[in-house]
C-alpha cells in the first residue's frame, strides 16, 4: 500500500511538471508575438511585415524588433537604433551574410579592428646568400707634413670615424711662417713673391706633402697651405680674419678606422713620418637567392640593406647589379648578383649575409593589416565592421604585400574598417546565419 502511495505521489509531480512546461511555454509564445507584434494568421504577418517597412528604429541584434518610436528591444534590452544608422554603402549585397555581435560578445572574443588607410607601400625581398668577391678598401696613409709636434689624438681607435671626422691636431712653427706669408701676399695684393720653404717638405704620396715651391701666386700659396694640411674652409677663414696660426687640425678623408697608429699623444716627429692608416670601406659582390615569384620584382639599381649575423642589428647600403643571373634545378630559386661596402675588417670571403631588395614602391594605395585578409584558394576576404555590433565578410583583391601592409585594389574604401582580430570566428558565425536564413526562405 506504501508503494503504491509513493507511485501516486511520484507520478503526480511529473505531470504537473509536465503540465507547467506546457502552459509557460504557452505563455512565453503568446507573450513573444505580443512583443514582435504577430498573430496566427497571414493577415497577421502581412501587417508585421508591413510595420516592419515603415519602421524607424530597429534592434541592432535582433532584425525582427522594430518600432516606430525610440525604445529598448524586449529580447536583450538594447536600444533600438534608427533604420538609417544600421544601414551601411555595403548592406546593398547580399544581407544574408551581415551577422550582428553583442557588444559583451565582442569584448570577450577580443574583437580589434584597423581603418583601411592610404600609405605608400614597398615590396621588400628577403634575399639571403654568400660573399663572392671583395674589392680593395679605400686607405689612406697620414704622414707628418713637415717637423713639428702631434699635439692631439682626436679619435678613439675602436670607432668608425665618419668622412670629415677629426683626426689629429698638428702644430709646427713652418705652418706659422707660411699662414704669415699668405696673408702678407693677400695684404700686398701681389701676384707673385719669394715665399722659403723648409728643406725636409717631401711627402707621402697618399697625403699630398707640400713640395718646395721657390716662388708663389696667392693661389700657389692657398695651395702650399692645402698640402700643409689646411682645409679650403680654414683657409677662407684664415683670410677672413687675418690672424696666423701654428697649428693645423687634421679631418678624415673618407670613412673609416684608424689602424697601424705608430704615433704617440704630445709626439715629436720629423716630415714624411708614418703616423698612422685610415682604412675604409670594401666593396664586396654578392650571389644572392630569391624565390621565382619574385623575379618580376628585381631590377638592377635597386637599393638593398644587407645584415650581417656577427653584426647584429647593423645594416650596410647596397645596390643590385643583376637580377635572375641563375636558376638552382634543385630548389628553383634564382640568382641576384648584389654589392655593398662595410668595414675591411667586418667582411670575409664567403661569409654569409641576408640581403632586403627593395622593390616596386607604389604612393597613396589602399592597404590594411596583413592580418587582416583571410586567405582563401579561389578569393581573398576580410571582415568589415558596419558599425553597431554588425559584421559583414567582403570579398577584395590584393596587390602589393609587406610585414606590416597589404594593398587591397578592389573590394573596400578609406575609411572603412576591417577586423584584425576574431575575424574566423564571426565569419563562421557569419556562413552558418547566411545559411539557415536562406534554408528559412526555402
Amino acid at each position: 500500500m506504501k508503494l503504491f502511495s509513493r507511485f501516486s505521489i511520484l507520478f503526480g509531480m511529473t505531470l504537473a511538471f509536465a503540465l507547467g512546461i506546457a502552459v509557460g511555454h504557452f505563455d512565453f509564445s503568446q507573450d513573444r508575438q505580443e512583443q514582435l507584434g504577430t498573430g496566427s494568421t497571414d493577415d497577421g504577418r502581412l501587417e508585421r511585415l508591413a510595420g516592419q517597412a515603415q519602421a524607424t528604429y530597429v534592434c541592432p541584434m535582433h532584425a525582427e524588433i522594430v518600432s516606430h518610436e525610440q525604445g529598448s528591444c524586449p529580447i536583450c534590452g538594447m536600444d533600438l537604433v534608427p533604420v538609417k544608422a544600421a544601414t551601411h554603402r555595403h548592406a546593398d549585397t547580399d544581407e544574408d551574410s551581415v551577422v550582428s555581435i553583442a557588444p559583451e560578445v565582442i569584448n570577450n572574443l577580443g574583437v580589434r579592428t584597423a581603418p583601411v588607410e592610404r600609405t605608400t607601400v614597398i615590396r621588400r625581398i628577403e634575399a639571403p646568400g654568400f660573399v663572392q668577391q671583395i674589392r680593395k678598401a679605400d686607405t689612406t696613409r697620414y704622414t707628418a707634413p713637415v717637423d713639428g709636434t702631434v699635439e692631439a689624438l682626436l679619435f678613439d681607435t675602436q670607432a668608425w670615424l665618419e668622412s670629415d671626422a677629426p683626426l689629429f691636431e698638428f702644430r709646427s712653427p713652418t705652418i706659422l711662417a707660411a699662414q704669415r706669408k699668405h696673408l702678407a701676399l693677400l695684404s700686398a695684393g701681389a701676384e707673385t713673391a719669394t715665399q722659403e720653404t723648409p728643406e725636409a717638405d717631401q711627402h707621402d704620396t697618399d697625403t699630398g706633402g707640400p713640395q718646395p715651391e721657390p716662388t708663389l701666386t696667392l693661389d700657389e700659396s692657398r695651395h702650399y697651405l692645402g698640402r700643409l694640411g689646411m682645409s679650403k674652409e680654414a683657409i677662407e677663414i684664415l683670410e677672413e680674419n687675418g690672424q696666423a696660426g701654428d697649428s693645423i687640425t687634421f679631418h678624415s678623408r673618407h670613412p673609416g678606422r684608424v689602424m697601424e697608429l705608430q704615433v704617440k699623444q704630445g709626439a715629436q716627429v720629423k716630415a714624411g713620418d708614418r703616423l698612422f692608416e685610415l682604412q675604409g670601406l670594401v666593396r664586396a659582390s654578392v650571389l644572392a637567392n630569391a624565390f621565382q615569384r619574385d623575379a618580376a620584382w628585381i631590377h638592377t639599381g635597386q637599393p638593398v640593406e644587407v645584415r650581417m649575423p656577427h653584426a647584429s642589428g647593423v645594416v650596410w647600403p647596397g645596390v643590385v647589379n643583376q637580377g635572375s643571373v641563375s636558376i638552382n634545378p634543385n630548389t628553383q630559386n634564382i640568382g641576384v648578383r648584389l654589392s655593398f661596402t662595410a668595414p675591411v675588417d667586418k667582411v670575409k670571403s664567403a661569409m654569409y649575409v641576408v640581403a632586403t631588395i627593395f622593390g616596386e614602391v607604389k604612393k597613396n594605395v589602399l592597404a590594411v593589416p596583413p592580418e587582416a585578409v583571410m586567405r582563401g584558394q579561389a578569393q581573398d576576404t576580410v571582415i568589415l565592421a558596419l558599425g553597431d555590433g554588425r559584421f559583414k565578410p567582403v570579398e577584395v583583391r590584393t596587390g602589393i604585400e609587406t610585414d606590416t601592409e597589404v594593398e587591397i585594389l578592389e573590394g573596400l574604401e578609406a575609411g572603412d574598417e576591417v577586423v584584425v582580430s576574431a575575424q574566423f570566428l564571426i565569419d563562421s558565425e557569419s556562413s552558418l546565419q547566411a545559411g539557415l536564413r536562406r534554408l528559412h526562405r526555402d
